[in-house]
């Protein structure tokens, strides 16, 4: 399970939330594989993540744009390849036989791709919200 720390905080408060946010959905996720139900429950999380995504880059390209980040645009480019590549992994998922070991490389794939987005694209934004 991945646990926030304040290595990921990016100083704002509102952005910080939705990530934690997002730890606490890709957490769900792992925690699906240990229920007999999780086909069931798979894509009622699979959406909730999908629509959560959509809703946090919004808010925070928002945000950016508020303190005229100048690499607003080549963040939004890697939101929407983000967005893209989680809708596919998890259409991928949910239209064939799900098993454990995909939810548990779905929630790995997730894992490192929010560990490596925040600390390697989000914190570079961190000092323009400071001024």
């Amino acid at each position: 399970m991945i646990i926030w720390d304040e290595k990921f905080s990016v100083g704002v408060e509102k952005i910080d939330d939705q990530h934690q946010t997002f730890f606490e959905l890709i957490n769900k996720l792992e925690s699906l594989t240990h229920e007999t139900n999780f086909e069931e429950r798979l894509p009622i999380l699979l959406n909730e993540i999908v629509e959560y995504a959509a809703l946090h880059f919004k808010t925070e390209e928002k945000m950016m744009e508020a303190v005229q980040y100048p690499d607003l645009e080549q963040h939004k480019i890697f939101h929407q390849r983000i967005k893209d590549d989680i809708y596919m992994e998890c259409k991928r998922i949910v239209e064939r036989e799900v098993h454990a070991m995909d939810i548990i490389w779905l929630y790995n794939y997730m894992l490192d791709w929010i560990k490596t987005h925040i600390i390697e694209e989000d914190l570079k934004y961190k000092p323009y919200f400071q001024k």
